[in-house]
């Protein structure tokens, strides 16, 4: 049972063939066994868990479950806060720093009494994505250990992969939900911005941050993005996003696909698993055009979009910085002195040249329903190799225009390594994504 998908679970603690109590000792014990090897969490809380699940239990023998996940054990990247719990954001100066008050998904998933298991390996402070920390050691890939998971929600990625929860949440400011997915072989979900509340986030950018589920099929996705989402008025970036029509049996969608993508220096082996994953697509699903973006700088504007989260950093860790700064890492300080000596119009020139991308989606998504690329243009590297400069060009555009986007495994290379199919649609077709994801999910399964 901790190797079915999240929805098989919930189909076999409603009907009472194992209890919440069973499974969070399962993954308790798993993760005693598998974590000190994976480090994908960064704390565990067993009492608190198992409290959690005996009480889920005692509502299901009065017919008083909460929700269908009432039970289901899950984990938390290590930036969402959990009153009660430390939020080290991946941080040295955050080591004790306790939150007082749940974040607004932490206190949405409280309400339907899910089992929290912990909270997950990140890169230091959520800006980067190989999961490389220096303050709490590197999170491994679960498919070769010494590979990175990705990041920033690499210990999300890497703690549903290795079946150590149920399911995950991770945060994503430029990928950092889809490219671990991508590079763990699970499916992960960057919303349309607004749609889920950032309240209780050690933010790295108020325009680029969004909180998405990390599962192990996509069949999943839907009850988890309904449960976490919805207006928050305590969250000034919280806003109503009308969610499109969902359908995807029986309709022909208009689909178009990146070309070119040696441009973009994506591996051969992905190209050729992208290539298949296109045709199939086009075969059950809709023909698919080859779309060419020609003047988009992939590198000038995640330039753009990085510096944005330095100096916004700047801001979210202000008195540590000023008092502690030799509790950052030299990467990390380096980017946030980077940060320190731009002006105010450098940072206005760095947002606006993210609205290229506003104009560029809204352009392409105007003639297609969905747009699909490689999630990451390469699998999942070594922790001795460089990390390669384009691992965000790809995710970060829907970042930048707000737009929804879902990686679902769509293979594995020749060397062993799972890699990711990204769908982008315009705001508010967060549904239509996990529907067709799920599709594309069925068809691999029934081609297998």
């Amino acid at each position: 049972m901790l190797d079915s998908a999240l929805h098989r679970q919930i189909e076999a603690i409603s009907a009472g063939e194992v209890s919440a109590t069973e499974l969070t000792q399962g993954y308790l014990q798993r993760s005693q066994r598998d974590n000190p090897q994976l480090n994908a969490f960064l704390s565990i809380d067993p009492e608190g868990a198992l409290v959690a699940a005996r009480a889920s239990d005692l509502r299901r023998t009065k017919g008083e479950a909460l929700h269908p996940l009432d039970g289901i054990p899950y984990a938390l990247k290590d930036n969402i806060d959990v009153a009660g719990h430390v939020t080290t954001a991946g941080m040295a100066t955050r080591r004790e720093r306790v939150a007082e008050a749940d974040a607004a998904v932490a206190s949405r998933l409280r309400r339907t009494g899910a089992v929290l298991l912990g909270k997950l390996h990140m890169h230091e402070a959520a800006l980067g994505a190989d999961g490389d920390n220096p303050h709490y050691g590197r999170c491994h890939n679960p498919h070769r250990q010494g590979y990175t998971p990705g990041g920033s929600s690499g210990g999300s990625a890497a703690a549903v992969a290795a079946n150590l929860c149920s399911f995950a949440l991770g945060t994503d400011s430029m990928g950092s939900v889809r490219i671990p997915a991508s590079y763990c072989g699970v499916v992960g979900l960057k919303p349309s911005y607004g749609r889920v509340s950032q309240r209780g986030l050690v933010r790295v950018s108020r325009r680029l941050d969004h909180v998405g589920p990390l599962a192990r099929s996509a069949t999943d996705l839907p009850l988890l993005f309904q449960t976490i989402s919805g207006v928050d008025h305590q969250d000034p970036n919280s806003r109503s996003v009308p969610l499109a029509h969902a359908e995807v049996h029986g309709r022909r969608l208009r689909v178009g696909h990146l070309a070119d993508l040696h441009t973009y220096g994506v591996d051969d082996s992905v190209r050729t698993l992208f290539d298949a994953a296109v045709a199939q697509v086009g075969d059950a699903i809709g023909a698919t055009e080859p779309v060419q973006i020609a003047d988009y700088d992939f590198a000038r504007t995640r330039r753009a979009g990085l510096l944005l989260c330095e100096a916004e950093m700047l801001v979210e860790h202000a008195a540590d910085w000023a008092q502690r700064r030799d509790l950052f890492s030299p990467r990390l300080a380096a980017m946030l002195e980077f940060a320190e000596g731009r002006s105010a119009s450098d940072l206005i020139a760095a947002d606006r040249a993210l609205d290229g991308a506003v104009l560029l989606l809204r352009k392409i998504l105007g003639e297609y329903d969905v747009l699909l690329t490689p999630t990451t243009p390469q699998p999942a590297f070594a922790f001795d190799t460089p990390v390669p400069s384009n691992q965000a060009d790809l995710t970060s555009i829907a970042n930048f225009a707000g737009t929804p986007a879902i990686s679902v495994p769509m293979g594995i290379t020749a060397d062993g390594m799972p890699v990711g199919l990204q769908a982008i649609g315009a705001i508010g077709s967060d549904l239509l994504l996990m529907a067709l994801a799920e599709r594309f999910e069925k068809l691999r399964a029934e081609n297998t």
